[in-house]
């Protein structure tokens, strides 16, 4: 009899377990069906170091052994990019790296995935004068295991949005000033989009952007994307708290100058022809 209460302390710390179990199993799954999530806070506030896999999401194009544009995860075998960071390269020449941050760090290579590619597909409309419609879907040569360090953004769920005013998050390894070398850690700035009409007033002028396109940035500058940011993510939360993609970095006059704000490619534009171009692949969904 006096064995009764150590066995069912047994039974109570085996079931605890089981239910531990169960849920590292839920989440795990979780992991492997939707989009725009993490296991790091995105902190949007204060800043511009981001933590490691903050954005696990966000990969970096290398040619040459040289990084030199960003790109964004979107199913186990895609990454969008801009079209200018791929348009007349050889796309064997390209390497893609995921769950990358410190560039320079010693233990990067037993973090980090490497993929090669099997299809580049830059806009057929891309206009490397005016850069509209620059964008660009590359396939991977081998799928994606999401973890922790690797998962992908989600695209916006309609066409029909007006995100002027968000405060929207852009991150990469590119220059942390106009005449400075790229990053070897990864950044993030956080920066408000602008209205139509704000965008068209900026010293670009209406004739220098399209409809494909939207700004965001500050007036006064001095935070903005650079060189070597291109074809990464412009994102922002949603009101359910994952992380949505609504811009592809595109171009700028300089970085962080005055009334010069970046100019982002407008994925809502571009649903139909990502969808069109997966090659059967399905995108994840975004947490219920």
């Amino acid at each position: 009899m006096g064995g009764e209460p150590q066995l069912k302390m047994v039974l109570l710390l085996a079931l605890k377990k089981l239910e531990q179990y169960r849920e590292i199993n839920y989440l795990m799954d979780t992991i492997q069906r939707v989009c725009g999530v993490n296991s790091r806070k995105i902190r949007v506030l204060g800043g511009d170091i981001s933590q490691a896999h903050e954005f696990p999401w966000l990969v970096g194009l290398y040619k040459g052994g040289e990084f030199y544009c960003g790109a964004t995860l979107i199913t186990k075998k895609h990454v969008l990019t801009a079209a200018h960071c791929v348009k007349g390269f050889d796309m064997h020449s390209i390497r893609v790296v995921l769950a990358d941050h410190d560039r320079e760090s010693p233990d990067r290579l037993s973090t980090i995935q490497v993929r090669n590619l099997v299809d580049m597909i830059p806009h057929k409309r891309f206009d490397s004068k005016t850069f509209n419609n620059d964008i660009a879907l590359l396939e991977l040569d081998q799928p994606v295991d999401f973890d922790d360090r690797i998962q992908p953004l989600c695209l916006p769920q309609t066409a029909y949005k007006d995100y002027t005013g968000v405060q929207a998050v852009v991150a990469g390894w590119g220059k942390v000033g106009e005449k400075l070398d790229t990053s070897r850690i990864l950044r993030k700035v956080v920066v408000p989009v602008w209205s139509k009409e704000d965008c068209y007033s900026s010293q670009y002028g209406k004739a220098k952007l399209s409809e494909n396109m939207f700004c965001a940035g500050y007036t006064e500058g001095q935070r903005d994307a650079c060189q070597g940011d291109s074809g990464g993510p412009l994102h922002m939360k949603a009101t359910q708290g994952y992380m949505e993609l609504i811009g592809v970095v595109s171009w700028g006059r300089g970085c962080g100058r005055p009334n010069l704000p970046g100019v982002y490619t407008k994925i809502t534009n571009y649903l139909d022809w990502i969808e069109g171009n997966l090659n059967g692949e399905c995108l994840c969904s975004p947490p219920a």
